[in-house]
């Protein structure tokens, strides 16, 4: 096979001396008096040589071989001359040109039955086809190129044509099909030409490409790795530039731009030197992107104009319309609004496929754009423009997933039938007589094994209807018990407030406590029996391990020194994420250390080891001074195993464990060695479970339907002296909310008063200052008052939580929390603050009562008032003036209002001044100019504008209604 240019990924360039001898054996060839035919095929190795170190003589030499056929009695001279002129165009990156040169060689190669030129110009054409991202023609050549080599036994390219395939494939973010495609191209590689170690790189080249489309970058590295070495082997420098310039293009997907800038200039600086037009263009893109990303904008804008110059002279209008796009974010950036327009219109027009992610691109730009310009309107219809095109291309990429598991399905399929029909037809005769004497003997067989089938699923109906009448059971008795529990808990609460004797509350503390002792066994009682009948599945979601134990053994920490016991934890610190059932491990881990707590003797000791061994995570949990003998472990497990009448038994909660273990398909052992009695659990943390459903990534609820930046966002303040519980709320909260940290209460009251947060979320045991003491002062504070406060605490008494409520916090929660309860608290308060907001937005007169939540507010929108009836009309008062009379500084006044009433100091003076206007214009005694004047507005057409906007009709309609 003649060498093939794969246009994006190698294109060979190797310096003359490095070739002089092979030239000069060329040149003499050509200048002999040989036939046409043998000088075309000189003249095809020159060209080729050429065409990787000068381009204007490998033009040359094209013109020459065109004319060894002026005569037309050498149509082979003109097939090579076609082929090499369609490498010339694509070198130029003009891949049209390119496309009519292929096609006019394969119509010619036709006419001569030259099938080996016609299948190379074909997939050359293909080639250009996805180059120019035409996906459709692609595919269509590729299918009848593919047909061909089949009908005419060419194989030699066999590999190439799954190269492509994969290319097209991968270009569609059909990525699943793509990866398939060059794993088959590199296998038939391998068997067919091991020796080509520059196609073998290409594809492993493009393989981790795909890696890093998906974002699985650490893979995308390490196929990027495996290129670099074999490179080295070749000793070819353009080979290992291709490579180097797409490990750029990993780091920059992996948004690792430091790291990919060295990368993508040294594969530019080589392009440049060696005049490779197609692949400096592309270099120069990514080089104006990632120094956009790294915000030097001078960078970015000289690379982008490289690129524009190099694509505007090409077909490539994608290419073309990207690098438009990058330099139209650049003069945003500078506020040039004019120069921006122009871009983004010519950018979209050049974009044939709006159903894309290049398109959503332009977009994006295009609504930055008309946000800069004021043009509201027109960015809300791009926006939801942009959101109907993802969720095209949401449904698209489920529709992918599918088409890929057909074809994967068929494709072995059809394998496994030609494997069956092969090894049929070799046994047939074996068969032929066995299968006449095993006919009656199956016949029996067969209905043996139906009769016992039908027992098989009677049994099983009858089983399943057992464990739904189970089931049913339990959630009943649950919700039976639940009511009466209730009512004798409620009544003891009172009678324990009401008498002062300490033997009567004594008693009534012990009917309280096994009150929710029994509570518990329901609860238990009813998680066992959705086991038992196979309803519980575990959900696996990715997540740190380490982080979220420590978030569970902080409570027990606090339990365990209230029962005068030692308490230790070893949890092993682990920077990696891994798929697990976070309820299920909270139960296991739950149940074990409650049980170790309820059976160990005062001043004894309890420990908690956790650790990631092998892919599996071992927990164990011991207790010193146990008095179980080693005959007794296997019974423990058992459902209210007792050990001796008078002794208390174990209740339900380690057969609980023992079951949700096996659910995990892991291990749980017991061992007791010197009254040490130990727990250790083995569970697997693979996502191949038969009872799991993995969850890829957690679906987060935005506070809004509308995009929001970074700087819109709720500020959120986390106080925990534990850096592992803020590092866990951090992770469920960061995605919606700006997070700022403190480490005790004193820390969190200044950033408090200084940030003026959306909403706190505190610890109540703190150094310096603890949760109930931080809240008061946050309430009383008139900066702070407003602002929403959960306190988390490991204390589980009715007491802790009463304590809480009387500190005036909002919300109180126990540790350990369900990450949704806390999210779901946080939001709801938030919410309730937006509804203020509205209230505030819809009263004419500022009214305390109707705003505020408390006295410290009430009294802060009454100094507002006095301030507004002092400043009204001073047309000068800036927001500026507002802050220093209310003492407060500029920005804790902006935030202060923005969360108490939802809008900034200068729309609040606005809409004081607007809502006193509509009160003067009522009583009709007075002009327009007059009321504007008195109510602060120098500017009657400004007044009229801002009064429209927020009433929809001009003062003088207005006056006119009332």
């Amino acid at each position: 096979m003649k060498k093939v240019y794969l246009l994006l990924f190698f294109i060979c360039n190797f310096s003359y001396s490095q070739y002089e001898k092979e030239i000069d054996s060329l040149t003499k060839i050509i200048s002999s008096k040989k036939e046409n035919k043998e000088k075309s095929k000189a003249y095809d190795v020159l060209i080729q040589l050429y065409l990787d170190i000068d381009l204007k003589i490998a033009k040359k030499h094209i013109q020459s071989l065109y004319d060894l056929n002026k005569n037309g009695n050498c149509i082979e001279c003109e097939i090579i001359a076609d082929l090499n002129n369609g490498y010339y165009h694509d070198m130029l990156a003009e891949n049209e040109k390119s496309i009519y040169y292929f096609e006019k060689c394969a119509k010619n190669c036709l006419k001569i039955n030259d099938y080996e030129n016609y299948e190379l110009a074909q997939m050359q054409i293909a080639q250009d086809y996805l180059a120019l991202h035409n996906h459709e023609k692609a595919e269509l050549v590729l299918n009848n190129v593919i047909n061909f080599s089949k009908k005419h036994n060419l194989k030699d390219n066999l590999y190439f044509l799954y190269y492509l395939k994969g290319t097209l494939n991968a270009d569609r973010s059909y990525y699943k099909l793509g990866l398939e495609n060059y794993i088959l191209a590199e296998k038939t590689l391998l068997k067919t030409k091991p020796e080509d170690l520059k196609t073998q790189i290409d594809i492993i080249n493009m393989i981790g490409v795909i890696y890093s489309n998906i974002e699985n970058h650490n893979k995308a590295r390490e196929y990027n790795n495996k290129a670099i070495k074999i490179a080295e082997k070749l000793n070819d420098m353009s080979i290992k530039m291709n490579v180097i310039r797409n490990r750029g293009f990993i780091e920059s997907t992996a948004k690792n731009y430091t790291a990919a800038l060295p990368y993508l200039l040294e594969a530019y600086e080589y392009h440049s030197e060696t005049n490779n037009i197609n692949l400096k263009g592309m270099g120069a893109y990514f080089l104006g992107r990632c120094y956009y990303e790294l915000k030097n904008y001078t960078k970015s804008l000289e690379y982008s104009n490289e690129a524009i110059k190099i694509y505007e002279k090409s077909q490539n209008n994608i290419d073309y319309a990207r690098a438009l796009n990058n330099r139209a974010r650049i003069d945003l950036k500078f506020n040039k609004l004019d120069e921006a327009k122009e871009d983004i219109e010519l950018s979209k027009s050049l974009m044939k496929n709006k159903e894309s992610r290049n398109y959503i691109e332009i977009l994006t730009t295009e609504i930055d754009y008309l946000v800069k310009s004021n043009n509201l309107k027109e960015a809300i219809t791009a926006i939801s423009s942009r959101d109907s095109i993802n969720t095209i291309l949401k449904n698209k990429t489920d529709l992918t997933n599918l088409n890929e598991l057909q074809t994967i399905y068929e494709t072995e399929k059809k394998e496994q039938q030609i494997q069956l029909l092969s090894t049929q037809n070799e046994l047939a005769e074996k068969q032929k007589y066995i299968y006449i004497g095993l006919l009656g003997l199956l016949a029996i067989l067969g209905a043996s094994l139906f009769y016992g089938y039908r027992i098989k699923i009677k049994i099983a109906q009858k089983l399943n209807e057992l464990n739904e009448l189970k089931s049913r059971f339990f959630t009943n008795i649950s919700h039976e018990f639940r009511t009466p529990l209730t009512l004798i808990k409620s009544p003891v609460q009172s009678l324990q407030a009401e008498i002062s004797d300490e033997n009567q509350k004594n008693k009534l503390h012990l009917i309280d406590k096994n009150s929710n002792r029994m509570l518990d066994l329901v609860d238990q009682l009813l998680e066992l029996s959705k086991l038992d009948s196979g309803k519980l599945k575990l959900i696996l979601k990715e997540g740190n391990i380490g982080l979220f134990l420590n978030s569970i053994i902080e409570s027990f920490t606090f339990q365990a020194k209230e029962n005068k016991l030692s308490f230790s934890s070893t949890i092993e610190k682990n920077t990696e994420n891994h798929h697990f059932d976070k309820d299920v491990v909270e139960k296991i881990v739950t149940n074990l250390l409650s049980n170790a707590i309820k059976y160990t003797s005062e001043n004894e000791k309890i420990s908690f080891q956790s650790k990631i061994e092998n892919n599996q995570l071992q927990l164990v949990v011991s207790n010193s001074g146990s008095e179980v003998k080693k005959e007794e472990l296997p019974k423990l497990f058992e459902r209210f195993y007792q050990k001796k009448e008078n002794h208390q038994g174990v209740g339900i909660g380690l057969a609980l464990v023992k079951e949700l273990v096996e659910l995990y398909n892991g291990k749980i052992e017991t061992t007791v060695e010197n009254g040490l009695l130990s727990f250790t659990v083995l569970l697997p943390l693979e996502k191949s479970n038969s009872n799991a459903i993995v969850v890829s990534k957690e679906t987060t609820h935005s506070l809004s339907d509308q995009n929001t930046t970074e700087s819109e966002l709720p500020i959120l303040l986390l106080v925990d002296d534990n850096q592992d519980v803020r590092t866990v709320l951090k992770d469920i909260f960061k995605e919606n909310y700006q997070i700022i940290e403190a480490a005790d209460g004193e820390q969190a009251l200044k950033i408090a008063k200084k940030e003026i947060p959306d909403c706190i979320i505190s610890d109540v045991m703190m150094p310096k200052m603890d949760g109930f003491e931080f809240t008061k002062q946050i309430k009383t504070n008139e900066l702070t008052s407003f602002i929403p406060v959960i306190l988390l605490t490991a204390k589980t008494s009715d007491e802790a939580h009463l304590e809480g409520l009387k500190s005036t916090a909002d919300a109180f929660l126990t540790k350990p929390f369900n990450n949704e309860i806390v999210k779901a608290t946080v939001l709801q308060l938030i919410e309730e603050r937006k509804k203020l907001h509205t209230r505030y937005s819809q009263e004419l007169v500022l009214r305390p009562v109707d705003i505020v939540i408390n006295s410290v507010e009430e009294k802060f929108i009454e100094k507002l008032q006095l301030i507004l009836i002092k400043e009204l009309a001073n047309s000068e008062f800036s927001s500026d003036d507002f802050a220093a009379s209310i003492g407060m500084s500029r920005m804790q006044l902006h935030r202060k209002l923005k969360s108490l009433l939802g809008v900034s100091t200068s729309e609040f003076l606005r809409n004081e001044r607007l809502k006193a206007s509509t009160q003067l214009l009522k009583k009709g005694k007075a002009n327009i100019s007059e009321v504007a004047y008195s109510v602060g507005f120098n500017d009657v057409s400004y007044f009229s504008k801002c009064f429209k906007e927020m009433y929809h009709c001009t003062p003088t309609e207005y006056m006119e209604r009332n």
